[in-house]
């Protein structure tokens, strides 16, 4: 009797601690498309005009007009654009890092921009009006990275957005990736 007791009470805490381990691996990720995630997300970052917010206006030209194409993008999903040149050794890790979050999270409501301007035509026109985003004006360095989403500022949603020039990690990457998904998910319904 003592063994089947004992065999009980170890398959329960088997049973148990596998349920606790697989709910960790569900949290605040993506899963496959699933984005029940973005309800009880909770963002790193806010509205603002520091380094680690999203911006309105342009930190240093103030308010700015952002082209078609963003807007358009942003009915859709929150967009994230990596400018570079495939030619680029400096620019090039940190294009990959980007194209590859935007890879992973493809069936998250992310519209991806990979704005190799070296491949010419539209793409490079959509390079080229990015540059408007460099956070410190000219001159322009890539790799650029830009982070849009929907955003509520005093009762109205807005455009939010952030960019960078160079280097960024993988986690600081995909950290701001999920706060702008979240933002756009909270948000999409009023713009």
């Amino acid at each position: 009797m003592n063994r089947n007791k004992s065999y009980s009470i170890i398959v329960s805490m088997l049973f148990i601690g596998t349920a606790l381990l697989l709910s960790g691996c569900t949290s605040n990720s993506s899963n496959n498309g699933d984005q029940s995630w973005l309800d009880t997300y909770t963002p790193v970052r806010s509205l603002g005009t520091g380094a680690n917010d999203f911006w309105i206006d342009h930190p240093i030209n103030g308010t700015i007009s952002h082209p078609q194409w963003v807007k358009e993008s942003l009915e859709d999903g929150c967009v994230v654009f990596v400018v570079h040149r495939h030619t680029c050794t400096w620019c090039d890790p940190q294009a990959q890092r980007v194209i590859a979050l935007a890879e992973k999270y493809k069936d998250a409501n992310v519209v991806f921009y990979d704005l190799d301007i070296d491949l010419g035509g539209d793409i490079m026109m959509k390079g080229y009006d990015a540059l408007i985003y460099d956070p410190d004006g000219p001159p322009h360095y890539i790799a650029l990275t830009g982070i849009f989403t929907l955003i509520e500022k005093d009762g109205k949603v807005e455009y939010g957005w952030h960019a960078w020039e160079g280097d960024m990690t993988e986690a600081e990457i995909e950290s701001w990736m999920k706060d702008a998904m979240h933002y756009h998910h909270r948000n999409k319904g009023s713009i």
